[in-house]
């Protein structure tokens, strides 16, 4: 059984689809169906349905691709082991972020990182927490910076908080509290409300806090994108509950930053697998914390 027809069977499970993993494979599809056909001749069983639309994983095939992403990240973590012995510092690392990252200078933090490490190729995923987080337990990602849900991460995963942010009230120019410095949630229970996305921590912290206020916030719009929510308030849609670091790195015009007496915070940090074997993951999470401080 080789390592890189493994990653033909995980390429085909991410896509769905022969020829699409064979270009994401950079191989012929003849040659990556061939390999796979002949993996499960010697296994005596299939790993996946053929059918028009694609193809999908078997139970045996599910089995098959969870261990076989735990045997290819442990050849990566052996591999990166051993450059650690021939005074050497290479390998791969697949990342997960989030949206908003201003709180812990994700951009700087990275920049450094690779400029300290140049042999150590990086690629970025992009998601919310809920779906990061499984993509870690799914061993689809070696680390993952987020937001700490409120109910915590699972308990095959670590979390280090590297900062927080505070969560302010952003209003119309001329709505009737922009003149105040600051307001209670209490007085927010008529207000139309622009939200995060429903899967976001981000939209659970909020809620959260309406709910601890005495009331369910009106929701009339949601959107995943921080800086949307600031155009629509500015647009007169509503109000919108948003980390202070969005107001410092998109000012607009029409529209006010009001401190909120409840405090709403978001923990920011970063995450990885308990059983995680890899020097690269642990660099990366020990340069972390030495540049947030």
């Amino acid at each position: 059984m080789e390592l890189y027809v493994m990653q033909y069977v995980l390429a085909v499970a991410d896509c769905g689809n022969f020829s699409q993993a064979a270009e994401q494979c950079h191989v012929g599809q003849p040659a990556l169906s061939q390999q796979i056909a002949k993996l499960e001749r010697e296994l005596g069983l299939s790993l996946f349905r053929r059918h028009a639309r694609g193809a999908e994983l078997t139970q045996a095939g599910e089995a098959f691709v969870l261990r076989a992403r735990e045997i290819l990240q442990l050849t990566q973590s052996l591999q990166a082991e051993m450059s650690l012995y021939a005074g050497l510092q290479r390998g791969t690392l697949d990342l997960g972020i989030i949206t908003s990252l201003q709180c812990i200078d994700f951009g700087g933090l990275l920049s450094a990182f690779c400029g300290s490490y140049p042999d150590i190729s990086v690629n970025i995923n992009q998601g919310g927490t809920h779906a990061l987080l499984k993509l870690l337990q799914n061993r689809k990602l070696d680390l993952a910076f987020l937001n700490l849900p409120p109910t915590g991460i699972p308990s095959d995963l670590e979390f280090v908080q590297l900062g927080s942010d505070r969560y302010c009230l952003a209003v119309p120019s001329l709505h009737p509290l922009a003149k105040r410095g600051q307001v209670s949630l209490r007085e927010l229970a008529d207000e139309r409300f622009i939200f995060h996305e429903s899967t976001q921590v981000a939209a659970q912290l909020c809620q959260n806090a309406c709910r601890q206020a005495g009331f369910e916030p009106n929701i009339v719009c949601r959107s995943s994108s921080p800086s949307t929510g600031l155009y629509m308030v500015r647009g007169g849609l509503g109000v919108a509950l948003l980390p202070s670091e969005e107001f410092r790195t998109h000012v607009l015009d029409g529209v006010v930053e009001l401190n909120v007496t409840e405090p709403i915070i978001k923990q920011v940090g970063i995450a990885w697998r308990k059983d995680s074997t890899s020097p690269l993951v642990n660099t990366l999470v020990q340069f972390a914390r030495s540049f947030v401080r």
